[in-house]
């Protein structure tokens, strides 16, 4: 989780606390109505959000909002070659069921229904979207990037050039903000204060120390490729200037990698900054992170 200091509005959207510290008021309820909007289209715990019915009926027409996300999610699993993955539904609310009545599943579950993952199962076509049958398509790694960087297109074309909008652990900044990254073993300490002055910070943390059944070795942070929850890091913390939506499903891939791909994968992308923790609390961070202009960090 990261945390944001200062004074804003904040609502309860797509799961989680919706924080926008906008002068302008009526901006900020524009930026929550977004959020509601989104979710009504998202969800996959809304049974008659477009994702639901895509999962329900295999095939759907949609919004252009819901196939651009899903056409950016299948960018994302090549680039990660197959770490991040929205068709891991039908074992984070299938096996796991995050989110409802949470459970720990046996392996023979965890195999009978890892074969319905896979982005080969997803299908945009010209007219609509089909998922092959058993697959349940899952937003919850890239929706709230997705929806802040919306949101923070939606504050500029107001002609506003400063804001701070938060989504749990994705954060887009417009010009100055202060950001602290949480030690995932102390939760109310930080092992890095970020101060930014540019046009456009962003910013996301994916973990396993919030979200987890029982202990944090069954967090919600799950391989596509073994279906059981991330074994190397405590927390991913990545940065960019924009482009929230990418780095909140990046962060997801990287969380399941082991380390030595996240850091080819990451070294490949000089523009994205990072601090890994890992699970022994040992903390990698990028080489770029002195060389930002515009961004100080201190610890």
């Amino acid at each position: 989780m990261v945390s944001v200091w200062g004074g804003e509005r904040t609502q309860v959207h797509m799961g989680t606390l919706i924080s926008a510290r906008i002068a302008d008021a009526n901006l900020s309820d524009e930026v929550f109505t977004l959020f509601q909007d989104l979710d009504r289209r998202l969800s996959t715990y809304k049974s008659d959000s477009e994702i639901s019915r895509l999962n329900r009926e295999h095939e759907a027409d949609v919004s252009p909002v819901t196939r651009d996300i899903l056409k950016r999610s299948i960018e994302i699993n090549r680039l990660t070659h197959g770490a991040f993955d929205v068709t891991i539904g039908s074992l984070s609310h299938g096996a796991y069921r995050f989110g409802t009545d949470e459970r720990i599943p046996t392996q023979g579950e965890i195999d009978r229904l890892r074969r319905f993952v896979g982005a080969d199962r997803l299908r945009l076509d010209k007219g609509r979207l089909r998922v092959l049958p058993g697959t349940v398509i899952d937003l919850g790694g890239i929706a709230k990037g997705y929806a802040v960087d919306l949101a923070c297109d939606l504050v500029k074309r107001h002609g506003v050039d400063e804001a701070v909008i938060a989504a749990s652990g994705d954060i887009g900044c417009l010009k100055e903000c202060e950001v602290m990254i949480v030690d995932p073993f102390h939760p109310e300490g930080f092992i890095a204060r970020i101060e930014s002055t540019l046009p456009r910070f962003s910013i996301s943390t994916s973990g396993n120390y919030e979200r987890y059944i029982r202990t944090k070795e069954h967090n919600h942070l799950l391989n596509p490729k073994t279906g059981k929850s991330e074994r190397i890091f405590a927390s991913v913390t990545l940065m960019g200037e924009g482009d929230n939506t990418t780095l909140d499903a990046l962060s997801t891939a990287v969380a399941v990698m082991e380390e030595k791909e996240a850091l080819s994968l990451l070294e490949s992308m000089p523009k994205i900054r990072y601090y890994l923790v890992r699970n022994d609390g040992r903390v990698i961070q990028s080489p770029l992170l002195e060389k930002w202009e515009g961004v100080r960090f201190s610890n």
